[in-house]
C-alpha cells in the first residue's frame, strides 16, 4: 500500500513527511501490528511501502535503497531480532536508513536491549499513536539531514554500550524545569523514559524538552502547580492522553521559606507544608488510585514512586523546622506509601539528594574553571539522577519504602536518624555501575521494621 505524495511535511526537506518500507520477519501474526502502524502513517501523510509477511532484512533493505525510502519498519517477535539483528542493522546503516522496530510481545527488557544494540526506536504494546510518530519524524529528519548516529554515540543519542533500561515507561516528574528535577528529566530520557515535565516555569521547560530532543526518551511539558487542586489529575491525564500509560512518579518540586520557629509566619508555613506534604500526598494517591484500577482490571502493574525527602527531614536542620518537619513527613509517607500500594504493583521509596540548587544556597557556587562540567562538581544534580533512574527501573522492583542520600560523592542507606554507612558515588554513574553498587548499598542497613497498625 502506498500513499500519495502529500506535500510539505513535518520532516522537511523533501516535500513529503517520509517514506517508509515496512514488513514482518516471519510468523505471519505480527502482520496485524505492521498493517496497523502502516494506516496510521499513510493517515499522517507518509508514503508506506508495504511488504507483508515473511522477508529477510535483504528483502527489506533492498527495498528501501529502491524505493530511497528514509526508513526500514519492522514487526518482529523478539527472538527473530536476535537471528537477524547484526545483518539488518548493519545494511541500515550501509544505506544511511533508519531502523524501528515494534512488536506487542516486546517486554521493556526487550526494548531496551533493541535500542541499546543500535535501533533508532523501538515501540512496545503500549506505544501511543503519538509517541510513535515523534520517534519516527525524529529518525527521518536525521536521515534527511545526512546525519549518521553521532560518532561515538548509539542512535538517539546512546552512548556506546549504554544500555536504556527505562524504555518503554512513561513517568512524571514535577519540579522538572531547573536543579535536580531537569537533572532527573534528562537522565530519564537517556535511559529511555517518556517523561511527563511539570513545572510552573514555561520558559524553562522548554528549553529542558530541546536539551533532550536527541535523546532515546520524549519529554511532554506541562505547566502546572502542584499546590493546585487540579494538579494530580492534570498531569495524570497528560500522561495517559499522550503515552497511554503511566509507570512512575518523581514528585520532586520544592521550595524554602526559612526562619525559626518563633519568626516563621502562617502564610509561609502554609506554603511549605502544601508543596512539600500536600502536593507529594495527592500525586501519590492519583497515581495510587490508577494503578489499583488496572490491577483490578487484571493488567500488571509494575509501577515505581520516588518522593524527595532531605537531610533536614531525616536530621534536623537548625532554625528551619518547618522545613525539617516537612521532609521528615515525605519519609514517612514513602514508608506508609509502600504498604498500602505495593498490593497494586508499586514501589514507593525516598531519595535525599545533597546537590546544588536553588534551595541550597548555602552550599556556595560550582567550582569555575575552563572547561568544567558536572562531572567535576561532586554537588553537581546529575550524579542524583543515576540513583533516580535506578529505583524506577526494572532492577529496583523488590526495592520499596527505602530512604536513600545520594550526593557530594557519597551514598547511604540512612536508619531511622542515623546515617548509614557510606559508599564512593561514582561521578555520572551510568545504569550498570548502578546495578552493581546500589544493591550493596540497600543491603549495608537492616530494613526498616514493618509499618506500625491497630492490630500491632
Amino acid at each position: 500500500m502506498t500513499a500519495p505524495d502529500p506535500g510539505p511535511g513535518p520532516a522537511g526537506g523533501s516535500g513529503r513527511p517520509g517514506r517508509v518500507v515496512i514488513g514482518t520477519l516471519g510468523l505471519d501474526q505480527h502482520e496485524v501490528g505492521a498493517m496497523a502502524i502502516s494506516r496510521i502513517l499513510i493517515r499522517h501523510g507518509y508514503e508506506v511501502i508495504y511488504l507483508g509477511r515473511f522477508n529477510t532484512p535483504e528483502r527489506l533493505t533492498t527495498a528501501a535503497e529502491q524505493e530511497d525510502a528514509d526508513l526500514v519498519g519492522v514487526s518482529i517477535h523478539s527472538w527473530e531480532y536476535a537471528a537477524y539483528a547484526d545483518e539488518l542493522l548493519a545494511r541500515c546503516r550501509e544505506l544511511g536508513i533508519g531502523l524501528v522496530l515494534g512488536g506487542s510481545v516486546l517486554t521493556e527488557r526487550d526494548q531496551a536491549d533493541l535500542l541499546g544494540r543500535g535501533a533508532d526506536a523501538v515501540f512496545g504494546p503500549y506505544a501511543s499513536e503519538a509517541t510513535m510518530l515523534g520517534q519516527i519524524d525524529a529518525v527521518v529528519r536525521r536521515v534527511r539531514a545526512g546525519d549518521p548516529p553521532a560518532a561515538g554515540h548509539q542512535p538517539g543519542g546512546t552512548q556506546p554500550g549504554r544500555s536504556v533500561p527505562l524504555a518503554g515507561r512513561t513517568v512524571i516528574v514535577t519540579g522538572a524545569a531547573r536543579g535536580l528535577g531537569r537533572a532527573y528529566t534528562l537522565e530519564l530520557c537517556r535511559q529511555g523514559a517518556a517523561v511527563v515535565a511539570d513545572d510552573i516555569d514555561e520558559a524553562a521547560l522548554k528549553e529542558v524538552a530541546d536539551a533532550a530532543r536527541d535523546l532515546p526518551g520524549r519529554v511532554h511539558t506541562v505547566v502546572c502547580d502542584v499546590t493546585g487542586d487540579d494538579a494530580p489529575r492534570t498531569l495524570l491525564d497528560a500522561a495517559l492522553r499522550r503515552y497511554g500509560q503511566l509507570h512512575g512518579l518523581v514528585s520532586n518540586a520544592g521550595l524554602l521559606r526559612s526562619g525559626p520557629i518563633l519568626q516563621l509566619d502562617d502564610d509561609d508555613l502554609r506554603l511549605l507544608l502544601e508543596v512539600h506534604v500536600t502536593g507529594p500526598f495527592r500525586l501519590l494517591r492519583a497515581a495510587g488510585r490508577y494503578w489499583r484500577a488496572e490491577a483490578k482490571a487484571g493488567r500488571t502493574v509494575e509501577a515505581a514512586v520516588v518522593l524527595t525527602t532531605s537531610s533536614a527531614g531525616l536530621y534536623g536542620f537548625r532554625a528551619e523546622a518547618a522545613y525539617s518537619a516537612a521532609k521528615a513527613a515525605v519519609a514517612m509517607l514513602a514508608r506508609v506509601g509502600a504498604d498500602e500500594l505495593g498490593r497494586y504493583g508499586a514501589t514507593v521509596n525516598a531519595v535525599a539528594p545533597v546537590a546544588r540548587t536553588r534551595l541550597t544556597e548555602w552550599l556556595g557556587e560550582a567550582p569555575a574553571s575552563p572547561g568544567a562540567g558536572p562531572g567535576d562538581d561532586p554537588l553537581a544534580a546529575e550524579h542524583v539522577a543515576p540513583v533516580i533512574a535506578w529505583l524506577l527501573g526494572p532492577a529496583a522492583r523488590t526495592v520499596t519504602g527505602r530512604v536513600l542520600e545520594a550526593g557530594n560523592g557519597q551514598i547511604s542507606a540512612p536508619s531511622t536518624s542515623q546515617p548509614g554507612p557510606r559508599f564512593p558515588l561514582p561521578s555520572l554513574m551510568s545504569p550498570e555501575a548502578a546495578d552493581v553498587l546500589l544493591p550493596r548499598v540497600l543491603a549495608s542497613t537492616p530494613p526498616p521494621p514493618e509499618v506500625l497498625s491497630s492490630q500491632s
